[in-house]
């Protein structure tokens, strides 16, 4: 079995585009990356990196000053089940304890990193069950999601969710939804030509001025900001109730 390659890369606002035979997976370190995978886009930020399978084509813009920990990998790593789970999951979600990894980890000793991320994200390991119900959630930002159908979604009560969020994510499940929220209400306002309120009411805000407290609250920007500012220069979205080691 061939050792994985570790590279830690920074990228322009250039895009080329690219597809190769082996997987990767793209882990954010610092910044950001706006990132293309066969036609569907998302931000990459410390919360969130990405899975490309092999033969998928992607491309990537960084926003400002940014660096990010790719793993390429041989198909001797993964199983036909895995592999299929990982290529449908794609956008990954980082526990707490994974993203102190990757600033902890020495170089010499990355190596330890892939048996964390198979872990975290494959369909039999111990994180399963976050990723599912997070992907669900970012799938549907726009419908209400209250904590008692989120616990109902993850087979757990409330009270159990709410310390598995806090011990995986850092943010209780309404901090943690609310920044998936503004997360992707930021991409939007970049990169759509949406009206603000369809861009509220897409991402689960009643109305448009809900979707601007929230926005001043937590970026100090309204939305009218936000889009003049471009996909060039999108600021990180942070929200006062946590900060990544």
């Amino acid at each position: 079995m061939n050792t994985p390659c570790f590279h830690i890369r920074s990228y322009g606002d250039a895009g080329g585009g690219d597809r190769h035979d082996f997987a990767q997976w793209v882990l954010p370190l610092r910044g950001e990356l706006q990132f293309e995978l066969d036609g569907q886009g998302a931000r990459l930020d410390a919360f969130q990196g990405v899975f490309v399978a092999p033969g998928e084509h992607h491309d990537q813009r960084g926003q400002g000053r940014n660096a990010h920990l790719v793993i390429d990998c041989d198909l001797q790593w993964f199983d036909d089940h895995t592999l299929d789970h990982l290529r449908r999951q794609r956008w990954l979600f980082l526990p707490q304890s994974l993203r102190r990894a990757l600033h902890a980890t020495p170089a010499g000793d990355r190596a330890s990193l892939l048996p964390q991320l198979l872990q975290a994200f494959a369909p039999d390991g111990s994180g399963a069950r976050l990723q599912a119900l997070c992907t669900h959630i970012q799938d549907a930002p726009g419908e209400p999601w209250p904590v008692e159908r989120m616990a109902r979604r993850a087979g757990l009560s409330v009270s159990h969710l709410h310390a598995w969020f806090v011990r995986e994510t850092g943010l209780p499940p309404q901090a943690w939804l609310s920044a998936v929220r503004l997360r992707l209400a930021c991409h939007l306002l970049c990169t759509t030509p949406l009206p603000i309120s369809q861009v509220a009411q897409r991402v689960g805000y009643s109305e448009q001025s809900a979707l601007t407290r929230a926005l001043v609250r937590e970026t100090g920007r309204t939305p009218t900001t936000w889009r003049s500012r471009g996909p060039a220069t999108i600021a990180r979205v942070k929200t006062r109730r946590a900060r990544t080691p």
